[in-house]
């Protein structure tokens, strides 16, 4: 998903949030996990009840894997690229409630490159000046990748560049 903040400031800068499609909000994620944790455990106790005394256990540690899963899913769907293109420096913040990791490439040599694979594999999308880089959107679907390309060429001012690994 990208959402621009801010277009066209006083400095003629613009600023662009990208961030994973979250499905579900946190409180929505434990309520489905416990509905299916209520079903899955009913089941297992009457199994276990009937003389299937393993059914128990094993319910319990599918479930705990299931809790695994969710959590770690939900977790990576925090992540957030903030992307602010200046007057003078774009610069590339990463993080999940705040920035982790901060890049700053000078607007005049940073290029934009939706670098494409031959195979099957997806596009990366690059800032790139002076042998540094950095990727962008790695978890944008190919589509949203394309777009971004499109909106930070226009708005860096570069020529769009594509490469083929």
């Amino acid at each position: 998903m990208i959402t621009e903040l801010q277009a066209a400031g006083e400095d003629g800068g613009r600023t662009f949030v990208v961030m994973p499609n979250r499905s579900m909000s946190w409180r929505g994620l434990v309520g489905v996990y416990a509905g299916i944790t209520a079903v899955g455990l009913l089941i297992a106790i009457l199994f276990f009840f009937r003389g299937l005394t393993l059914v128990l256990p094993f319910s319990g540690l599918e479930l705990l894997f299931l809790g695994a899963v969710f959590y770690i899913t939900a977790w990576n769907s925090d992540w957030k690229e903030v992307i602010t293109v200046g007057e003078e420096v774009v610069s590339v913040e990463t993080g999940r409630r705040g920035p982790v990791s901060h890049y700053e490439f000078q607007r005049r040599w940073a290029r934009v490159i939706l670098s494409r694979s031959g195979s099957w594999y997806p596009s990366r999308l690059l800032i790139r000046s002076h042998g540094r880089q950095i990727e962008v959107g790695r978890f944008l679907n190919e589509q949203e990748r394309q777009g971004l390309a499109e909106i930070l060429t226009a708005a860096v001012g570069c020529k769009a560049a594509q490469e083929l690994i």
